[in-house]
């Protein structure tokens, strides 16, 4: 024991000795827009020491003998740097570099393969952590990718989410904005800066810095309303900074394809103490189809104010407005035969006839869509993929008013405090037409059975019932949050934590105003306009109009769906994150939601009715070890969701939240010198207390539903040379019915999108010779076959796979850039869907010209 204590005493000694007698050099490299620069090679010249700036810049020279040495720096795309350094015994010198760019050009390439690898932030965690210390998965995609694909929306950006695929397009409704799949959970964007602003339309990118797609549940640190078990998407947007300069953009394309944007930021006062910047953009796109449009516009300023390194004050706005019919083909839902079946014996019964006369004609109807289709794919239907089945008449008009406040303020060495403030008011009114397929068996046996001969004939699907309701109200969105933020150094433990008070209000009153039409003359059906050939030719096809719809309105009796809600959330959480080392790091945190929901407004007695309160615990919790420091971190995570459940079962119980839970697992690497970094994962989520209706009481409902997800995603961004960018997604997904109505038990639910999803980009920019500026990229989107609908015993009804191929040309000139895209290169038709079909745009041709100043 002595012994040991000795020989651990004489090796302490020794290192003492050691480091008294030679030196270091520590310092930060940067580049001249005050940004850290990180892979830059630092060395001293005719020694062995050397080493590589991590994603801070930062670096550090150990050990050094006493001397005058001759600091050498480079970086790819940067001018080397020398400097003179004396190294003293026992001390360690701090030398800051701030490097140069070859050129203009290159200073743009580099600094947009930066932003293009860059995935740390603290919207994400709400902490200030690097991508490689949060046990977390999240893609990020930066303004880089969007500025370079052209991507106008947000589902073109989503194409560059890895694992997820969109499930339907913007209706403009008050609900209705763009719907994806993530891990098997229908998601869409309710985020923006990491606070609730839930829209309704196809997002525009004019004011979008990056979008974060968050992945699995994600209720402790943005609650359950905002939140699905499959992710969150936040819109990061754009923010003032202290230069003048701006661009203006023009874009042009087919099918009445016109846009025009501008970001123009400006110094307000010599002391570079307050900033404004102002997006606009304003578009319209006609569909490919016979009939649809749409036209958005966007406006959103935003001001800062910085008047020293502990306070920032930032105040924004966005005015958004759209209307239109169309961001992408019809809508043609689909009647099960069982729905269809129970209607026509209703139709036998009231004829009069006995029920067991009425059981033996049922008997021979379809019971599949294979029966009464003739196929359960949707690319074999025999639609009109040209013509939309609407009409330019009927379009529904949205405004969506937002402001936001965000302070920061830095209160001591360790202290952050940062207030926010969200209010968003959205108005939305007009009509808005769809469509049901109607097998032909429906026609077929009502006609026969007029007759006194009811028969169902063969199988087809010829005619569309065309539909049209009309959505009227306004929403609104109310968000506090205040997060105190401390960071804490004891040793070699790093302690990062966030305590948060967050306050929420969403607000609706909205009607779908109907009426009560009938299908062909006979059975009544709510919305039914009239009955339609579903190709070739359709006599009746311009019936559909403005006064037409009204005349309905009028003449046929009225009905209404209401969505009118006032529901307040009480929210306190925390998350903690402690580097216990180099090579090891824990995290856990928990919400507690208070849910207080007054009900449902009743239009007829002005009071609010069927209101409840609900309390909500969130954990999470994360491990992060890694074997090469900053290099290849091997994670695990604990992450929960959950969604608030009103009501009792027949016992009287009342129900609880259903909760998701994940646990995830996989390793995330990086080369540290910014030209490779990505992820490769697994998880397991489970949902429990899912609401299902109570087979032996049926007027209840019982709390024991489950379903569970599992699934692999990778994700790779790669920066191999100056100006080559590289993005690699996969994403694999197995999710079913564990516990559920008979309907659908054992059965991937629809709205779950593809088993396996797959997205590709590439684009290089010449850095050199004469095509210097010119861009050129491609990009490669897979979607597996899916589920439109799947139910018992009616079967499925499956959306073929699809490969999309794009490809764009640019040219970037300090003061203008032209680009070129196509989308849909090789003018594939396909198909989207959740209960519904829904056809996407053949090839598109899309020129745009920037200048910039």
């Amino acid at each position: 024991m002595k012994r040991s204590f000795l020989l651990s005493m004489l090796f302490v000694l020794t290192a003492l000795i050691s480091y008294a007698q030679t030196g270091a050099i520590r310092g930060v490299i940067s580049t001249t827009e005050n940004k850290p620069l990180a892979g830059a090679s630092v060395q001293l010249q005719g020694t062995a020491h050397k080493t590589v700036t991590d994603e801070k810049g930062s670096y550090l020279l150990r050990n050094i003998q006493p001397g005058n040495y001759l600091l050498h720096i480079t970086a790819s795309g940067m001018s080397a740097r020398e400097r003179q350094v004396q190294v003293d015994a026992g001390t360690t010198q701090t030398i800051e570099i701030v490097m140069e760019f070859q050129t203009q050009l290159l200073q743009e390439v580099v600094v947009e393969s930066k932003s293009f690898m860059e995935k740390s932030n603290e919207d994400v965690s709400k902490l200030p952590l690097r991508n490689m210390e949060n046990a977390q998965v999240y893609n990020t995609i930066s303004n880089v990718v969007l500025r370079k694909q052209i991507a106008m929306t947000l589902e073109d950006a989503m194409k560059n989410a890895a694992g997820v695929s969109k499930l339907w397009d913007a209706t403009n409704r008050i609900d209705g904005g763009s719907f994806f799949t993530s891990r098997g959970f229908s998601t869409s964007t309710k985020a923006r800066n990491g606070l609730a602003n839930i829209v309704n339309t196809n997002v525009d990118m004019t004011n979008v810095e990056r979008i974060e797609v968050i992945k699995g549940p994600s209720a402790t640190l943005f609650g359950g309303v905002i939140t699905s078990y499959g992710g969150l998407i936040n819109r990061v947007t754009k923010q003032p900074y202290f230069r003048n300069g701006g661009t203006v953009d023009l874009a042009f394309g087919n099918y009445g394809f016109f846009r025009t944007s501008a970001d123009v930021n400006a110094v307000l006062d010599k002391d570079q103490t307050m900033a404004m910047r102002m997006n606009m953009a304003w578009q319209q796109q006609n569909s490919w189809q016979d009939a649809g449009f749409q036209k958005n516009y966007n406006i959103a300023p935003s001001f800062t104010y910085k008047p020293n390194d502990k306070l920032r004050i930032t105040l924004d706005a966005e005015l958004t407005g759209s209307k239109g019919n169309s961001n992408g083909g019809n809508f043609i839902f689909f009647m099960p035969p069982t729905q269809i079946n129970s209607a026509l014996r209703g139709l036998l019964l009231q004829q009069g006839l006995p029920e067991g006369t009425v059981d033996g004609i049922m008997a021979n109807a379809p019971k599949t869509f294979v029966e009464a289709l003739g196929t359960n794919r949707i690319d074999q239907l025999k639609v009109d993929y040209n013509r939309s089945f609407i009409s330019d008449e009927l379009y529904n008009s949205t405004q969506s008013n937002s402001i936001f406040a965000d302070i920061e303020h830095k209160l001591s060495g360790h202290w952050k405090s940062r207030t926010a403030v969200t209010y968003n008011n959205t108005q939305s009114s007009g009509y808005m037409g769809y469509s049901y397929l109607l097998p032909n068996y429906f026609g077929t046996f009502i006609r026969s059975a007029l007759g006194g001969n009811p028969s169902f004939g063969g199988a087809g699907h010829d005619s569309l019932a065309r539909m049209v309701w009309n959505p009227t109200g306004h929403t609104r969105t109310v968000e506090v949050q205040q997060n105190f933020i401390s960071d804490y150094t004891w040793g070699n433990v790093r302690n990062r934590a966030v305590v948060g008070l967050d306050y929420s209000n969403f607000y609706s009153r909205t009607t779908y105003r109907r009426y009560v039409g009938s299908l062909f003359g006979v059975v009544p059906y709510t919305d039914v306009f009239d009955v339609v050939s579903a190709q070739g030719n359709v006599p009746n096809y311009r019936d559909l109009s403005y006064n037409r719809v009204l005349d309905m309105y009028a003449k046929t009796p009225n009905s209404s769906l209401d969505y009118n809600y006032d529901n307040r959330v009480y929210s306190a959480y925390a998350n903690d994150v402690a580097n216990l080392g180099k090579y090891v790091i824990v995290s856990a945190g928990v919400r507690v939601d208070h849910f207080d929901a007054r009900g449902a407004y009743n239009n007829t007695t002005g009071e609010y009715e069927g209101g409840y309160k609900q309390t909500a615990v969130s954990p999470r919790a994360g491990l992060i070890i890694m074997p090469i420091p900053d290099r290849i971190s091997v994670f695990a995570n604990y992450q929960n969701g959950f969604v608030n459940q009103n009501g009792t079962d027949a016992q009287g119980n009342t129900f609880k939240p259903e909760q998701g839970n994940q646990w995830e697992g996989g390793v995330k690497f990086s080369d540290g010198k910014g030209k490779i970094t990505g992820s490769l994962s697994y998880y397991d989520i489970f949902v429990k207390n899912v609401v299902r209706a109570d087979v032996n009481n049926p007027q209840f409902s019982v709390q024991d539903g489950e379903q569970r997800s599992r699934g692999f995603e990778a994700d790779v961004l790669a920066n191999p040379l100056d100006g080559w960018m590289v993005m690699l997604g996969y994403g694999y997904n197995d999710v079913w019915m564990v516990k559920a109505d008979a309907a659908t038990e054992g059965l991937r639910p629809a709205g779950t999108g593809p088993r396996n999803t797959a997205n590709f980009w590439t684009n290089y920019t010449f850095t050199g010779t004469a095509l210097k500026g010119l861009g050129i990229g491609i990009s490669v989107n897979y979607a597996g076959e899916s589920v439109a609908v799947n139910q018992k015993p009616d079967g499925a009804l499956m959306l073929p796979e699809y490969t999309l191929v794009g490809a764009s040309l640019s040219y970037d000139h300090p003061r203008f850039r032209f680009g070129l895209k196509m989308n849909n290169l090789t003018n594939k038709r396909y198909w989207m869907g959740w209960t519904n079909m829904i056809p996407q745009m053949p090839r598109q041709l899309i020129g745009t010209m920037s200048f910039k100043f």
